[in-house]
């Protein structure tokens, strides 16, 4: 049986909704990070008109096999995120850092109502990257497990994989190569905070550039660009826990190979079928009907992660 439980937490000007599932007799305590975008507490993207429900799911899947699971919102449109002091707000949860406090005190939460118990991180896409720094903050997480997690900052790894697929479909080498290498330059350079060309020359890789540079992303994603995943996760000494999914389109499979390299203790699950939210999706589909899939989210996911924590208890 689950016991679900509605819980929020105030912090810097605003109030985050989240939810506890606990089964009779928990043997682990997990934080469930949340990914990019503005998800609510299941996992769902209002804003968007999607509601794969991800976050829902594995929760309950895991509180099913014994572990108790703290999951929660993101600020947003739809979320249910309540705004109480608009310009600390503004202030605080411009900039990537502010994921890492957030997941710090929803820690603190989880730990608080469910003492005792060993705790386990899991991220999924963004939230993996937010796990893996957190892991090193609080050395008391037993284990970490990235679930579809990133080895590349985010606009590195969109022109990478851009530049793979152009690479898989037969572009001209040489000059494919000088367009990424040139791209990479201006990414330094956005970082950097120097100034950008205003004509791109064409460039099939500044897509995410004219994005990054816009006065509202700029900040929070020059800081996120900063913080390097595998180099971080090298740095981990507890047990880690890779889950793939082969036909993810935002978080490449090549990028499990990478975290690997980084941290060659770490075990991998791959699902070859998958999407970025654990669903066998028809075959045919877009990228956005892809994602707006609403289909059931793979149990073996969970059963995977499970399994992975009984092992370190």
């Amino acid at each position: 049986m689950i016991h679900s439980e509605r819980v929020a937490l105030e912090l810097d000007g605003a109030r985050m909704p989240g939810v506890l599932t606990r089964p009779a007799e928990a043997r682990a305590a997990v934080l469930l990070i949340p990914g990019s975008l503005w998800s609510d507490v299941d996992g769902n993207y209002p804003a968007m008109n999607a509601s794969p429900g991800l976050y829902k799911d594995l929760a309950e899947q895991l509180t099913e096999r014994g572990a108790a699971v703290l999951r929660f919102a993101k600020t947003g449109p739809g979320t249910g995120t309540e705004v109480l002091d608009e310009e600390r707000f503004r202030r605080c949860f411009r900039i990537f850092p502010q994921r890492l406090r957030v997941a710090s005190a929803w820690l603190d939460e989880l730990e608080h109502r469910c003492p005792g118990l060993p705790v386990f991180l899991a991220g999924h896409s963004e939230g993996a990257v937010v796990g893996t720094l957190l892991a090193r903050e609080r050395a008391n997480a037993r284990g970490l497990a990235l679930l579809s997690g990133p080895a590349l900052p985010l606009l590195r790894l969109l022109i990478w994989q851009q530049h793979e697929t152009r690479r898989r479909e037969g572009a001209d080498g040489a000059a494919a190569e000088a367009e990424f290498r040139a791209a990479l330059g201006w990414l330094d350079d956005f970082v950097a905070e120097r100034p950008l060309p205003e004509d791109f020359g064409g460039n099939p890789y500044v897509q995410a550039l004219r994005f990054a540079s816009r006065p509202e992303n700029a900040p929070y994603l020059r800081s996120l660009e900063q913080v390097d995943p595998a180099a971080e996760l090298a740095r981990l000494a507890l047990p880690v826990l890779i889950v793939q999914g082969g036909r993810d389109p935002s978080v490449s499979e090549p990028n499990a190979d990478l975290l690997a390299r980084a941290q060659p203790r770490a075990e991998i699950a791959r699902f070859p079928k998958l999407q970025h939210f654990y669903k066998e999706i028809p075959e045919g589909l877009s990228a956005e009907e892809a994602f707006q899939y609403r289909g059931p989210t793979d149990p073996g996911v969970a059963a995977t992660l499970a399994r992975w924590l009984e092992r370190w208890l």
